[in-house]
């Protein structure tokens, strides 16, 4: 697709995108990938390795419980036996048969340590131990129990077991010492094996974990291209419409997602929207330089807003429009030396087309007024003449309303005619009556056949004359109420004692008071003559 190049859509220079820091999005996801993998790796590695060393301490306690159990069940089942073999030896007391017992227990089971065997008077009457002293009295009471010890620094349990030997100062009692070595060492073993297990686990877990995150990182890589490419490539389109491209567009990216394939879509439609506004951009651009050069030409052609002394009559005038340019216009010029011809129309509409048609007829007036002689102008051939005109220049597209009037300065005799515009205001200063001078016409440009007449009237001393387009009377207020001839009349009766230029300026205020500062809807005009014969 070609594109036009233009200025960059913004003024100053693009902006430098190479000096924008940080990571990539490639770069982010990679790290944030990385960081929520090895988060979960690691949090399932810690509930593993909890798990795990949660299950070996349970089965060291069931174990460690199991074998203290077998081991009570049988110090107890030896004391007891050992018990009742005794009684018999004690009565008779065999002490050297007992010490024999005690030493050939100690030698068939090595996890019994010591075997004691005390009397009736808790003296020691048999010891395993060879350097152990008989008679040695102690403090354990004659009753089945069990405590943990220490013998020769190694754990042990301590079993007794009361002996009835039928003596009469009480019972006996034998006191075997069982070795909780074993029970230790398998303790040992089986911790070691947990801490083993615990370092398996966490090597397989540390192995898992960085495999995982290689795999995330190379899907990652792998997605983020995917989806990055395009987003480059959208950011060099981007780059391009700034600098003016406006044929940069964006292909379609596959297996970007729904969001970057959407991106480029609405891109696409944004750079053709911006074309199109440009194009407007430069159409309105270019009706505004045409606007604005119908406005000059027509502000050139249009009276100013200085008052136009012609012996005792002075003239004086304003055009507003509603928009760059209007449909209104007025004129005056001199005849000859007596007589003065002022002229109000208002084409249909506003705007540029409507401004140019004025401008034409305007224009056609002024040289009609130039192909006969002064004396042979009358307000009927000037209005009938400006007929012609307009109905070639609107084309039956566009037609006026218009007032013409030719004034002798002299005898202040007026000849006027009229084509379906309103009929102007007359006011006497030192009568204070307020009449009009009403005429009769087709809308000027509905056929270049239509006839007019035109009506005399006689100026008297302080006549002051008003003639004004409907945009002034039908101007509304913001109860849509329209400002009227009355009002009108009542401004140029409190406005009579100023002069020709500030009763013009006071009445034209007057209806942007009533409007209270809406917008107008049509353009406005307002053209006074004051007649004052006794002014030098």
């Amino acid at each position: 697709m070609t594109g036009t190049i233009v200025a960059p859509l913004e003024a100053g220079e693009l902006p430098d995108v190479a000096a924008i820091r940080g990571l990539r999005l490639e770069q982010l996801l990679f790290v944030t990938t990385g960081v929520l993998v090895g988060v979960i790796v690691g949090l399932l590695a810690s509930v593993a390795w909890v798990s795990t060393k949660a299950q070996f301490e349970e089965s060291s306690g069931r174990f460690r419980a199991q074998i203290e159990q077998q081991a009570r069940e049988l110090g107890q089942t030896v004391s007891h036996t050992l018990s009742l073999t005794s009684a018999t030896s004690l009565r008779d007391n065999n002490y050297a048969f007992l010490s024999e017992v005690a030493r050939s227990i100690i030698t068939d089971n090595p996890n019994i340590l010591r075997v004691q065997i005390y009397d009736a008077e808790s003296q020691l009457a048999a010891d395993s131990a060879p350097d152990a002293k008989l008679g040695t009295p102690t403090t354990r009471k004659p009753k089945r129990d069990w405590e943990n010890g220490l013998y020769q620094g190694k754990p042990i349990i301590v079993y007794q077991e009361p002996i009835d030997y039928g003596s009469q100062s009480g019972q006996g009692l034998v006191v075997i010492s069982y070795s909780m070595e074993a029970l230790q060492k398998q303790l040992g073993d089986l911790e070691e094996t947990k801490r083993e297990s615990l370092r398996r686990n966490a090597t397989t877990m540390s192995g898992l974990g960085l495999g995982f995150v290689l795999l995330a990182g190379v899907l990652v890589a792998f997605q983020s291209r995917r989806i990055t490419r395009p987003l480059g490539v959208l950011t060099g389109k981007v780059m391009q419409l700034a600098a003016g491209d406006l044929g940069a567009r964006a292909e379609q990216a596959r297996g970007a997602g729904r969001e970057v394939t959407t991106l480029g879509v609405v891109f696409n439609h944004m750079a053709e929207r911006i074309k199109v506004l440009l194009e407007d951009v430069r159409t309105k651009a270019q009706l505004e330089r045409d606007v604005s050069l119908a406005r000059t030409v027509q502000e050139t052609l249009l009276p100013g807003r200085e008052g136009f002394q012609a012996g005792p009559l002075r003239i004086a005038g304003l055009v507003v429009t509603a928009d760059a340019c209007g449909g209104d216009w007025w004129m005056r010029a001199a005849l000859d030396e007596r007589r003065v011809v002022v002229g109000i129309g208002d084409v249909t509409g506003h705007g540029l087309a409507t401004a140019l048609v004025a401008t034409s007829a305007t224009s056609g007036f002024t040289a009609a007024m130039t192909m006969r002689p002064p004396e042979e102008l009358s307000a009927q051939l000037l209005i009938s003449s400006l007929n012609v005109t307009m109905a070639h220049v609107g084309r039956g597209e566009h037609q006026m309303s218009s007032a013409l009037a030719v004034i002798d300065v002299r005898t202040g005799v007026v000849d006027y005619a009229s084509g379906g515009h309103p009929s102007p205001i007359v006011y006497n200063r030192l009568s204070r009556q307020v009449a009009s001078l009403p005429a009769r016409g087709a809308l000027l440009g509905a056929s270049a056949s239509s006839q007019y007449a035109s009506r005399q009237a006689q100026l008297r001393p302080g006549d002051i004359i008003v003639w004004y387009t409907d945009g002034l009377t039908e101007s509304r207020d913001a109860s849509q109420k329209q400002y009227g001839t009355q009002r009108l009349a009542a401004a140029l009766q409190a406005n009579a004692h100023l002069s020709a230029e500030g009763l013009r300026d006071a009445i034209l205020a007057d209806a942007r008071a009533f409007s209270a500062g809406l917008p107008a809807q049509d353009d406005i005009t307002v053209v006074v003559a004051e007649f004052s014969p006794a002014s030098p």
